[in-house]
């Protein structure tokens, strides 16, 4: 009799220090996300989903999101496969990325306006050259396409004071986008080849923007950036903090936004 309730404890402890080990392995902390852990190794803390796909240049272009097992965005951002950055136009193109619902269900952003510009532009005491803009839109596309050509009222109604950090500064609005602002960090006369541009219209803060050369995407550099954030948020959800451009093993190029925090 001893015996047997020796092995029916033993039987149970096993069992419980089997479910232990599933609860504690399924609340793994995110904090040594890298970008790229999602698509290199979507078996282990992440899943990653993917929207549909756009012919870009050559190639094409989509967007992709990484989240944990908890619901927690690690990583959100384009896609664009080594064909996408040749056989690119001669003038400036729009597209839009639509977002997977899990991204739209865990961030802020409704779907990504996409442009290519193809002779660059100035930037506040600097320039870049041709360039990818990927803006993550907060607000619904009909809206964004809705907005005029300046002038119009929504460009100059910005955002109350502390919803948008304060090194940044209104710069350049643009219909069905909306007011571009840059940054205060610019060195006279060097060219920039990646940067984060924020955006509003009519008192909201609207868009984040990383801009990037395309030589730099072809190049393969790899950097992970943190921009400033804003004092006050519009909605409580997840926002990011960086933003990484890199290439991977496959040969497809990457721009994105990481390091979520809730607001």
């Amino acid at each position: 009799m001893k015996l047997l309730t020796k092995l029916y404890s033993a039987k149970w402890f096993l069992l419980f220090s089997l479910v232990l080990f599933m609860f504690i392995s399924c609340q793994k902390l995110n904090d040594d996300f890298k970008p790229g852990d999602g698509k290199q190794k979507p078996d282990t803390k992440y899943n990653t989903f993917k929207g549909a796909q756009v012919e870009v240049g050559n190639g094409h272009g989509r967007s992709f999101i990484t989240i944990s097992h908890a619901g927690v965005p690690q990583e959100v951002g384009v896609i664009f496969t080594d064909g996408a950055l040749s056989g690119l136009p001669a003038v400036n193109a729009p597209y839009v990325l639509e977002l997977h619902n899990k991204a739209l269900e865990s961030t802020p952003f409704n779907h990504i306006a996409l442009g290519w510009s193809a002779n660059g532009h100035p930037l506040p005491g600097s320039s870049i050259g041709p360039h990818f803009d990927v803006r993550f839109f907060m607000m619904r596309l009909e809206e964004r396409l809705a907005i005029p050509a300046p002038p119009s009222p929504g460009f100059l109604n910005l955002p109350p004071a502390g919803y948008m950090p304060s090194n940044y500064f209104p710069d350049a609005p643009g219909p069905m986008l909306g007011m571009h602002w840059t940054d205060k960090s610019f060195t006279t006369g060097v060219p920039v080849n990646h940067t984060m541009i924020l955006g509003t219209y009519d008192g909201a803060f609207t868009f984040v923007s990383p801009i990037v050369v395309r030589t730099e995407l072809v190049s393969g550099q790899s950097f992970s950036i943190p921009y400033a954030q804003p004092e006050k948020f519009a909605k409580h959800t997840y926002y990011p903090t960086r933003y990484n451009i890199y290439k991977d093993e496959k040969q497809m190029h990457y721009v994105t936004l990481s390091h979520f925090v809730l607001r």
